[in-house]
């Protein structure tokens, strides 16, 4: 019993440590008040952080904790909102600091069409969730 606590204990500062270090990187580049400024929606910003922190909390504790949603989708969408922007907002935090799409862009030598590809790669990140989400047994390895 006492070994499980222990456990428990470290498990939990284990997460807390992760969970504080994404925060802080999110939070170091800059990445919300960008996008908020890119898309116009500046007066948002605290909806943002709000929703980037519940969709944090609501990943790390579904892997412990078997949630079932009552069949309101205004909750379901307020769940499915959080776990969207939180993701989201960590995915373009990594590719703003990696610089992904000029490099992309210069290895392949695009020219044209930019909007185009990044419509695609959310697409493809859309219809992957729904595939991971609404077809039962399929994982992507």
């Amino acid at each position: 019993m006492m070994g499980k606590i222990i456990l428990s204990i470290i498990g939990f500062s284990a997460g807390t440590a992760v969970s504080a270090g994404v925060f802080a990187f999110i939070g170091a580049i800059g990445i919300i008040p960008r996008m908020a400024q890119r898309s116009k929606t500046e007066k948002y910003i605290r909806a943002y952080e709000d929703l980037i922190l519940l969709g944090g909390l609501f990943g790390t504790t579904a892997l412990f904790v078997d949630y079932r949603f009552p069949p309101i989708p205004l909750l379901l969408a307020g769940y499915a909102l959080a776990m969207g922007t939180f993701v989201g907002v960590l995915a373009m935090a990594l590719a703003e600091v990696l610089n992904v799409t000029p490099i992309l862009l210069r290895r392949s030598r695009i020219t044209t069409g930019l909007p185009w590809l990044i419509l695609c790669f959310a697409l493809g990140k859309l219809v992957g969730s729904l595939l991971y989400f609404f077809v039962d047994g399929f994982y992507v390895v």
